[in-house]
């Protein structure tokens, strides 16, 4: 039986099972491109550009050890299995789920994971390890996850995630003897609503193409024009540029590489950017680069400022760019299968994505109907009376 219980401890801050997840970030503690690390590693920037790793426990006082380089590229899980050995009790204490995400970053199969789903799998348990870092993986149980989901509720498509990569994390620590089964399986995820796959309305594109800061401007255009998802959309560079149109990499097929015909205007938009040909289209205002997530994040955030109140009202979600290019396309007849082909989905997802751009056109077209029924009723009681008089 592990030592430290999940829901009670030391650390008072996570003394509740909805604390335990939602706490506030630990102090002392680096974040790198996204990746909060343990205390104690220190990062070293050289003048050429290039960053460095060293394991330097308690550096800056009295009882500082030896600093030990750990490399430059926080993607190789050797950088993982150096850290592991070195920090040992320190940064993680056996059966913690500190312990059990640093032993899963450090396995084979987080190295066989592509590069983007490690990228987003990172942001998933640096939230996990923050807020229930100390605790007992095998004190864990469905209340706890519960809690942990319903913590997230305001973004239900991340919550249901953190379920996902929760799930396969405690999967792989099964036959390592951190605990015997997978409380995870069966804990139902949110309910999502499936107006994320509307198409915008094209006053709320333009208002966004007109006002919004360039980073969610470019958004908006590489969107509609390419139909991609946000994980690619922030990938795209000059680079990928050809005579008619743009090859990306679908991070969901496995980085397959695929072209998308882009008309003159669209090719001439993109191009006036003048973005260097190996730097992103779309980046911060401090001119970093965006995961998905916080691509999402900003995108939220803007909705909210008083300079976005035209559109806030509006279904307009980053994912609906991609329904948007999709109800272009059958808009100028384009079938099925041409808009599967020119997109990359399969057919099955075209029809899903059409039946809400159809429900809103055929909601329009009955409004316009009764409009006109309404009219031609009025002007049958104008002429009566006329007919009368």
């Amino acid at each position: 039986m592990l030592t430290t219980p999940f829901r009670e401890g030391a650390d008072s801050r996570m003394n509740t099972s909805r604390n335990l997840f939602s706490g506030g970030r630990a102090m002392g503690r680096t974040r790198i491109e996204g990746v909060q690390l343990p205390e104690g590693v220190q990062v070293v920037r050289k003048p050429s550009g290039k960053t460095y790793y060293y394991w330097a426990p308690k550096r800056g006082t009295a009882g500082a050890g030896e600093r030990t380089p750990l490399g430059s590229d926080m993607r190789d899980p050797e950088f993982w299995r150096a850290l592991r050995r070195l920090a040992g009790g320190i940064a993680a204490m056996a059966g913690t789920f500190d312990r059990l995400i640093l032993d899963y970053r450090a396995s084979p199969e987080w190295e066989r994971l592509r590069p983007a789903t490690q990228r987003d799998y990172a942001s998933y348990l640096d939230r996990l390890s923050e807020s229930a870092g100390d605790r007992s993986v095998q004190a864990m149980t469905r209340k706890d996850i519960y809690a942990l989901r319903d913590s997230m509720s305001a973004t239900p498509v991340a919550a249901n995630h953190m379920l996902s990569v929760l799930r396969t994390l405690i999967e792989w620590s099964i036959p390592r003897d951190f605990r015997e089964d997978n409380p995870v399986v069966g804990v139902k995820p949110l309910r999502i609503d499936e107006g994320g796959a509307v198409p915008w309305p094209e006053a709320g594109y333009r208002f966004v193409v007109d006002h919004a800061p360039e980073d969610l401007r470019r958004m908006a255009v590489l969107g509609r024009s390419t139909g991609q998802r946000a994980g690619d959309l922030v990938r795209m560079r000059p680079a990928d540029l050809g005579a008619d149109g743009i090859t990306v990499r679908i991070g969901k097929k496995r980085e397959e590489e695929h072209f998308i015909p882009l008309t003159g205007a669209q090719m001439a938009e993109i191009r006036s950017w003048g973005v260097s040909p190996l730097d992103l289209f779309i980046k911060s205002s401090r001119n970093r680069p965006y995961t998905a997530t916080h691509l999402n994040s900003r995108w939220n955030r803007w909705r909210e400022t008083r300079a976005a109140d035209e559109v806030r009202g509006l279904k307009m979600t980053i994912h609906g760019l991609r329904a948007t290019k999709i109800a272009d396309l059958d808009a100028k007849g384009a079938s099925d299968r041409e808009i599967s082909n020119e997109v990359g989905l399969s057919t099955q997802m075209v029809n899903r994505y059409l039946r809400f751009a159809n429900k809103a056109g055929s909601a329009r077209a009955s409004r316009d109907r009764r409009e006109r029924s309404e009219a031609g009723f009025e002007n049958s009681v104008v002429a009566l009376k006329t007919d009368i008089g």
